[in-house]
């Protein structure tokens, strides 16, 4: 059985949300997720930074790119740099996405939702306008997908 919950003793030491948010949803994946693709019990993460992936198989070598969120996603779901984002979709090796939705007031993963990599194409991506030159990341473009995430219902 999966743990759903989050390891809150990860939380030390950051002040940023978003930083305690990847810690513990990356941690999180890395010791609880196993691939979609073949079924090995585990993922690796990648090294922070790495462009366009957090973590791969180490059995079937398939890539993964995460996003999370506290709470449910809208119908767009921001991203990286778009250059970067669309070089990668568009290469051999583009990675599955894996989004998460959890709650840091309960403290656990609410909904985890593989998609793979052929529903991304460069259609779907949302060139946003370039930061300020005043902005700490002056002139920096980042791109926002669009995904139409379905809820189920009972029926």
């Amino acid at each position: 059985m999966i743990d759903t919950s989050l390891d809150n003793s990860l939380m030390s030491g950051y002040k940023s949300k978003s930083q305690i948010a990847r810690v513990l949803t990356e941690s999180w994946t890395a010791a609880q997720m196993f691939c979609p693709v073949c079924g090995c019990p585990q993922l690796c993460k990648f090294p922070n930074n790495n462009p366009a992936a957090d973590f791969y198989c180490p059995d079937c070598k398939n890539e993964y790119e995460q996003k999370s969120k506290d709470g449910n996603f809208g119908s767009k779901i921001p991203d990286g740099a778009y250059n970067t984002f669309i070089q990668r979709i568009n290469c051999n090796n583009n990675p599955d996405f894996l989004f998460m939705n959890y709650s840091l007031k309960k403290m656990r993963v609410e909904k985890v939702i593989f998609v793979p990599k052929f529903f991304f194409t460069p259609e779907l991506i949302e060139k946003r306008k370039p930061l300020a030159p005043s902005a700490r990341r002056g002139g920096w473009v980042d791109a926002i997908s669009y995904m139409k995430i379905y809820r189920s219902r009972d029926v």
